[in-house]
């Protein structure tokens, strides 16, 4: 196993040194001596470091016209670097490499003096510092990426049961496409079963990646909570209490006029129920539109916006109210809630966003389709218009059939 170097210390090198009391002449023949020599550091008697001398700089200058004439004798700090790099062995290498770019181009030639309180230990080469910086950073990736994979096993527990009651009550009658930007993510579903129906909820909360999925983790919260104090009837009162909490946890309400928010986080999101018995869903958005399909006739998409505030952001007020929409269902139809990592993706030969035209486009033709061809449709679609440009966004989309 490779020893891991985190000082400068581990990347010592011994060398030998000399004083100024060594003359040039001796030094170009300790350097004839020693082809692979290519830094002499120069010491005080008391062996803390005075300077260094480059190899191919002092045979530049001793191959001058009369150059071995007049200093062949001279002490060796006439074409020594005064002003080396000198550090610690303590010194940590992310320091280390950053001492190292601002003392500029000439420490990628001559190196570094290591010191041990302020005493030679021996000499450093910038080629191991960046071979032991590379490794660093990998060896940090990995445990980053290892990290974030076990939030992305946590994240995917607590959506879980939503998947299980999906599964349990509505297994052919609904289908799912989650699918975060990185290895976690900011969309958070929801399905609860009711005794007439269900209630069914998607957040897209700020940002992606880590960001994202601690934002989940809130909204995770906050909708709970909600639910215990609110029960499940009124999407609207639930978006209340949602934003309420989230700015309760991230502090976003100011104790004084002039005072700061701490964050300017939330989510955009659509809670909608739907009752049996009435025929109807009751539908609450922030920001997110409820798309609703009649599976009879040709009738074109539904489209229902929701209320132009997002849920927990800074500028929305702790006493925020949002508004239930009643929409009646007299026909079997499909309903769909998604984040707007499905609008926004861009792709396609005019590199444009997917946009909303072209998804009402899909649905309406695979009006008739059996969900499990449905998704598998979208997806196929969806990967061929990305093609080869980068996800934009966590996208999220679900699916359910009602009446």
């Amino acid at each position: 196993m490779l020893k891991e170097i985190r000082f400068a210390g581990d990347l010592l090198i011994e060398a030998r040194a000399v004083t100024p009391a060594f003359s040039n002449a001796d030094i170009m023949g300790l350097f004839a001596q020693k082809a692979s020599l290519r830094n002499l550091p120069v010491l005080h008697e008391d062996d803390r470091p005075l300077g260094l001398i480059n190899r191919n700089l002092f045979h530049s200058n001793m191959t001058k016209p009369y150059y071995p004439e007049l200093y062949s004798q001279k002490s060796c700090i006439t074409f020594m670097d005064k002003d080396p790099l000198i550090v610690e062995a303590s010194v940590r290498i992310e320091q280390l490499t950053a001492l190292a770019v601002e003392a500029g181009d000439k420490v990628f030639t001559d190196g570094f003096i290591i010191v041990q309180d302020g005493k030679y230990q021996g000499i450093g080469q910038v080629l191991d510092l960046m071979h032991a910086m590379t490794e660093l950073q990998a060896r940090q990736h990995r445990l980053l990426m290892e990290s974030i994979e076990y939030a992305s096993v946590i994240q995917q527990s607590i959506m879980k049961p939503a998947r299980l009651a999906l599964e349990a009550h509505y297994p052919e009658n609904h289908w799912l496409v989650w699918e975060p930007r990185d290895v976690v993510g900011g969309d958070l579903f929801q399905f609860i079963p009711t005794e007439d129906g269900f209630l069914a909820v998607l957040f897209d909360c700020t940002g992606h990646g880590v960001p994202g999925a601690f934002m989940t983790l809130i909204a995770e919260s906050a909708l709970e909570q909600a639910l215990a104090q609110h029960g499940n009837q009124n999407p609207a009162m639930l978006l209340a209490a949602v934003n309420q909490h989230i700015k309760r946890a991230l502090n976003q309400h100011k104790a004084a006029p002039d005072e700061q928010e701490n964050s300017d986080d939330g989510l955009d999101g659509v809670i909608v129920r739907y009752e049996r018995e009435k025929s109807c869903l009751t539908f609450a958005g922030a920001h997110s539109p409820l798309l609703v399909l009649d599976q009879e006739g040709d009738a074109p998409l539904r489209s229902f916006s929701g209320d132009r505030k997002g849920v927990g952001y800074a500028n929305t007020p702790m006493d925020a109210v949002w508004q239930n929409q009643t929409i009646p269902i007299t026909a079997p139809a499909r309903v769909f809630l998604l984040s707007d990592g499905v609008i926004d993706q861009i792709g396609g030969a005019k590199r444009i966003a997917f946009g909303k035209r072209r998804l009402s486009d899909f649905l309406t033709s695979q009006r008739h389709a059996l969900m499990a061809d449905q998704v598998e449709a979208f997806r196929h679609l969806f990967s061929q218009y990305q093609g080869t440009e980068a996800r934009r966004d966590d996208v999220t989309l679900l699916a359910l059939n009602v009446g």
